[in-house]
């Protein structure tokens, strides 16, 4: 029996000492108080330089263009057309001691061609013309003139049809009902009024142009007037 026990107490003592020994130390502590601080370095701790590449940067603003526009784009208008000239030349003068104008039509003031130049002229239109003591002079060339005249008391006349004058001016006076009414009219200042019929006595016309109809001169003498010597034709 006591050998027994002592068996086992021996076999008792073998196990204890194969196992590991247990640590004995306690458990570090994170509290302040702790017995074993940790190392402090003495070199003094720079911050780390920034990397250009890792800094983070907007990115750039997009240039791609919006796409153009696949509608048809309206064409721009036409510019409006240049107002027409009319035709004409040198200017000429109309004299007579009495001027009937009827189916007369004001028409406004245009464009016209004079000496190679575009002025402004009154362009009135008329269905017939009387012309009493007709004298028509032009130059034709510096200091020489064409003068055409009707045989003095006679009346000329520009019919038929649809008479077209271009006026520079027109100066006489406006016969009202047998009242003599100076007037003096320009494209600076045309006629007031709009009538079918007139009469002008005294009158004197610079025009540019005549169109239309038929001019009937009784005993029609033209002349070609210089500074040095008059010439006469028949």
């Amino acid at each position: 029996m006591m050998r027994a026990q002592s068996l086992a107490a021996v076999t008792m003592v073998a196990v204890l000492a194969l196992q590991p020994p247990s640590s004995t130390e306690p458990p570090p502590s994170s509290e302040p108080g702790s017995s074993s601080p940790a190392p402090t370095s003495t070199t003094t701790s720079e911050p780390p330089p920034v990397s250009s590449t890792s800094a983070t940067t907007p990115p750039p603003a997009s240039s791609t263009a919006p796409p153009p526009s696949t509608q048809p784009s309206t064409p721009p208008p036409p510019p409006p057309a240049p107002a027409p000239v009319a035709a004409g030349g040198r200017e000429w003068t109309l004299t007579a001691s009495r001027l009937d104008l009827g189916g007369l039509n004001f028409v406004g003031i245009v464009d016209a061609l004079l000496n190679g130049q575009v002025v402004k002229v009154l362009k009135f239109t008329a269905s017939d013309m009387k012309i009493k003591d007709l004298v028509q002079s032009a130059e034709i060339s510096p200091g020489v003139r064409l003068v055409t005249a009707a045989r003095p008391g006679s009346t000329s006349t520009v019919s038929p049809g649809r008479i077209e004058l271009y006026t520079v001016q027109l100066k006489g006076n406006l016969d009202i009902l047998g009242i003599k009414v100076p007037v003096d009219y320009t494209a600076a200042h045309p006629p007031p009024l709009n009538v079918p019929f007139v009469t002008f006595t005294e009158v004197t016309v610079r025009n540019t142009d005549l169109v239309g109809g038929t001019l009937k001169i009784p005993g029609a003498r033209i002349s070609v007037v210089s500074d040095q010597a008059p010439a006469a034709r028949r």
